[in-house]
Parts: C-alpha cells; sequence; structure tokens
C-alpha cells in the first residue's frame, strides 16, 4: 500500500512544473502591452510585483516549514485563526480558484482566433466550455496523467518566452526606453500602478502548497518549488517585457493587443503571428490545467479538514476528488456565461483586476497566520520577521491603492458563503 502511495506522489520538476504554469499563464502575453502604457517604469512594476510575489512565497515555505500541515492558506487560516475565519478563507479560496479561469480560457481563445481566424461568438463560447471539461477529464484520470500532461504543455509553452529575447536583445533600440513616465502620472504612482498591474502575473504562486498529500518529502519539496517556480516565473517575465519594449516603443505597444505576435512579425517577418497564436493558446491551456488541478485539490484538502462537507473528498477509482474538480468546473461554466452578460461585456480587463484583490486578501491571511506562529514561537529569527514584515506592507500597499470595484468579488463570495457556512454548520458536518 505504501509504495502504491509513493508511486502515486509527485516530484520536485512535476510540481515546480505545476506552480510555473499556474503563474505563467496568459499575463505574459496581455501584461507587456498593459504594462507599455506606464513606460519604461512599467518594468520596475514587474520588478516590484516579482519581489513582492518572492516575499510571499517564502512566508508560505516558513508555514510549510515550521508546521505540522501544508495545503494553502485556508489551512493556515483554520490554524492560527479558528474554524469561522478558517471556513470563509477556505471558501474564498476555493471559489477563486475557478472564478478566474475564464481569464485564462478568454485569452486562449483570443489567440487561437489569431491563428484560425475570427470564430462565431456562440460556437466560441461552445469551444471555451470544452477547454475546461477536457482538461477536468485529464485531472479526473488521476495526478500522475494531470502531472506528466502539465510537466509537456510547460515545456512546450517556452519556447517562445526563450526564443524572442535571444533574438531581441541584440537588436534593442534604446530610445525606446527613454519615455520614463505617461505624461499624466507621477514617477511615484506609476510604479506603484505598475507593481498592482505586474502581480497579475504571479496569482497562484501558493498554489504548489494546496497537494501537499500528493508531493514527495513535501516540507523539502514543497519550498523548493514554490520559490524557484516563481523566481523562474519573474526572471522569463521581465526578460521578455524588456525584449519586447526594445522592439517596439511603448507608445506603440499599448494599442497592440498581442505583442508577442507584433514582436515576432517585427523581428522574422511572415506569419509567424500566427505561430505565436498558437503557442499562446497552448501555453494558456497548460495553465489552465494547473488551476483544474488546484480547484480538485484545494476543495479535497479542505474536505479532509472538515472545512467543506465529505462530499469533495470522495475520489474515485483513479485516485482522484472527481466530485471537487467536477462541481468548480461547473462554477467555471456559469462564470463564462456571466463574462458574456452587458455588466462585463465579454472584457478580460475587470475580472483580471478583481483576482489581483482576491488573491491579496488571501496572502495577507497567510502572513498574518506566520506572525501569529511566530508571537507563540521561541525560534523566530530577525531574517523570518523581516521577510514577513515586508511581505505584510507589499500586501496592504496593492490593497490600499486599488479601485474600490475591485474588491466587489471579494464581497460577493463572502455573501454566498454565509448560507453555505449555515447551512452546512447546521446539519453538522462543517465541523467534527
Amino acid at each position: 500500500m505504501s509504495s502504491n502511495n509513493s508511486q502515486s506522489k509527485i516530484g520536485f520538476w512535476s510540481l515546480a512544473s505545476i506552480v510555473v504554469s499556474a503563474q505563467l499563464g496568459a499575463s505574459i502575453f496581455l501584461l507587456p502591452s498593459q504594462l507599455a502604457h506606464f513606460r519604461t517604469l512599467g518594468i520596475l512594476g514587474w520588478m516590484l510585483g516579482g519581489l513582492g510575489a518572492i516575499l510571499i512565497t517564502i512566508v508560505f515555505s516558513f508555514l510549510c516549514i515550521k508546521t505540522s500541515k501544508a495545503g494553502g492558506p485556508h489551512i493556515y487560516a483554520r490554524m492560527f485563526f479558528g474554524e469561522e475565519i478558517g471556513f470563509f478563507v477556505t471558501w474564498i479560496y476555493w471559489c477563486a480558484s475557478w472564478a478566474c479561469n475564464p481569464i485564462l480560457i478568454a485569452t486562449a481563445i483570443y489567440y487561437l482566433m489569431s491563428f484560425v481566424g475570427d470564430i462565431p461568438p456562440f460556437i466560441k463560447l461552445i469551444f471555451e466550455i470544452l477547454m475546461v471539461v477536457s482538461l477536468t477529464f485529464v485531472n479526473s484520470r488521476g495526478v500522475k496523467t494531470a502531472g506528466k500532461l502539465d510537466f509537456i504543455l510547460t515545456v512546450f509553452k517556452m519556447l517562445p518566452l526563450f526564443i524572442i529575447p535571444l533574438f531581441a536583445l541584440p537588436n534593442l533600440n534604446i530610445e525606446n526606453f527613454k519615455e520614463l513616465t505617461p505624461i499624466n502620472m507621477s514617477p511615484s504612482e506609476t510604479v506603484i500602478q505598475a507593481t498592482i498591474l505586474s502581480f497579475w502575473g504571479f496569482v497562484g504562486l501558493e498554489g504548489g502548497t494546496s497537494p501537499a498529500g500528493i508531493v514527495k518529502n513535501p516540507k523539502r519539496t514543497i519550498p523548493l518549488a514554490i520559490i524557484l517556480g516563481t523566481t523562474f516565473v519573474a526572471f522569463i517575465s521581465i526578460l521578455n517585457t524588456v525584449s519586447i519594449f526594445g522592439v517596439i516603443s511603448p507608445a506603440e505597444l499599448e494599442n497592440i493587443p498581442a505583442p508577442f505576435a507584433k514582436v515576432m512579425v517585427v523581428l522574422f517577418g511572415g506569419s509567424f503571428d500566427k505561430l505565436i497564436g498558437f503557442l499562446t493558446f497552448i501555453m494558456c491551456y497548460g495553465s489552465l490545467n494547473a488551476w483544474v488541478f488546484f480547484s480538485g485539490q484545494i476543495a479535497k484538502s479542505a474536505s479532509e479538514e472538515n472545512m467543506l462537507p465529505s462530499f469533495f473528498k470522495k475520489l474515485n477509482k483513479y485516485g482522484a476528488p472527481s466530485n471537487a474538480l467536477w462541481t468548480g468546473t461547473f462554477g467555471t461554466i456559469a462564470i463564462l456565461f456571466l463574462q458574456k452578460s452587458p455588466l462585463f461585456g465579454d472584457k478580460i480587463g475587470k475580472f483580471l483586476d478583481m483576482s489581483v484583490i482576491i488573491y491579496i486578501v488571501l496572502y495577507i491571511m497567510a502572513v498574518l497566520a506566520y506572525v501569529k506562529f511566530m508571537k507563540s514561537s521561541k525560534t523566530k529569527s530577525l531574517f523570518q520577521i523581516l521577510i514577513t514584515l515586508l511581505a505584510f506592507s507589499f500586501c496592504t500597499l496593492i490593497l490600499f491603492k486599488s479601485d474600490p470595484f475591485n474588491f466587489s468579488a471579494v464581497i460577493t463570495m463572502l455573501l454566498f458563503g454565509i448560507p453555505v457556512y449555515m447551512k452546512v454548520k447546521k446539519n453538522g458536518s462543517l465541523f467534527v
């Protein structure tokens, strides 16, 4: 039995590829053109966003190493703040794991259309649904199948991210970097807003802590995977943004919705925009696979801790939490329909901004959990205190500088969570 369990567990490379996939999806192909609005200081925003993300992953590593359990911010919230707060953090975290998937799906379809041409709205919606359904089926076949697919997709989607810097860096135009800020923004405001926007590229950094029960040597593997994976994402993202800025001026780039496709045409000519469109679709598909995987593991681990109904921890014959996986998929499909409504007009931007706030709230709870742990611990160090303080400062800065409308998603999730909490608690199936 133990041998089978060991064989079904994933190691560092599979977990690191999942961590990278969760972060390195639609963001790297969208953010260069959006950060171009902030001109050269937009690159500094990428750097600060990456630094903040690495600080947060180090705090998660502290929690994983120092506590007896690993499994994401929801598990830590319950351990240090009690059942009620633990439930609502769990609820928000699980909802976010599938509610933000339409950002990836919409980006994937957008780039696919640059490869195959326009797709009628109804066919587009059907294809979006098929994307998430197909990956749910793959993940329902077990963690090994999902891990192998994700590793293959991660390796494949790295190709354009290395090709563009390789050919663009020797051809940089220094003139493109002379305009530091937009005309109507101060340097400090430019950097802050660019940092907030760029942080979307690191949402999901904690994902490697969720499947702790199926990871070999989790107290060593998880910290290495999430810290090195996030560092790699920061490096490759900044490198590609610098490369693109150096080939296409930010003033021109901010009006180009598919910056990688445009850069490929500038560098190589011909129909390379179609190639990059196809590769971007594959990249987003791989990132979506990671998030489908996480949504199932989050619900499963929370159910095992009696924070969600036992329905979510039931495993199929492949050892996969199929109930949790398919429930999240149905939620994603519902959001896909909502995204087409007049309220959002099928625009990614509004979902993007709200997703950042959702995860920042979760990261603050994890940081506060470690603060509480340090208060009761006799073995805290100055390094741990400094890292935790910096991570907390970074998260609160993003919250205070964000548009109040972006908090609506968190509030909505909390409101929907109240009746669920009351019902499950009344039935006696939430806590033991």
